[in-house]
């Protein structure tokens, strides 16, 4: 099985939440794929490098070594468009961080790990592993 983290799933695990840190572990053990996206490495680093993080910066370079890679393709912006569209037509907006966020995940028929509610507007797998141990 292919987990896609979200920003939200690195700063956990990066803040030493147990339940996060649990799941990350056990599924590494399990021999499933734990991926880090290009817009999620970018929304992790962003921040950090505002507020000069650079103990925070080494620690999310070492995150980044443990998991496997995944850049964003054209297909991915193509189907980002898509969700876009779909998602506004109902009245939602997402980033469009998440939108990419989510088209890879599609693309890869991954299971999305993150606490953001707002991807359940888009047909993803999403587990939360803030509040589940699976």
């Amino acid at each position: 099985m292919i987990y896609l983290l979200d920003s939200n799933v690195i700063t956990d695990f990066s803040r030493n939440v147990p339940m996060v840190v649990t799941n990350l572990n056990q599924k590494l053990r399990q021999g499933h794929s734990l991926t880090l996206s290009s817009p999620v490495y970018y929304e992790s680093l962003r921040g950090l490098i505002k507020v000069n993080a650079t103990a925070q910066i080494a620690r999310l370079s070492a995150i980044k070594e443990l998991l496997d890679w995944e850049a964003v393709s054209e297909a991915d912006w193509l189907q980002a468009a898509q969700f876009w569209a779909n998602t506004v037509t109902v009245g939602k907006q997402l980033s469009d961080m998440d939108l990419l966020i989510a088209a890879l995940a599609a693309r890869l028929n991954a299971i999305l790990v993150s606490a953001d509610a707002d991807f359940d507007a888009l047909p993803i797998n999403r587990e939360d592993w803030r509040v589940i141990a699976s």
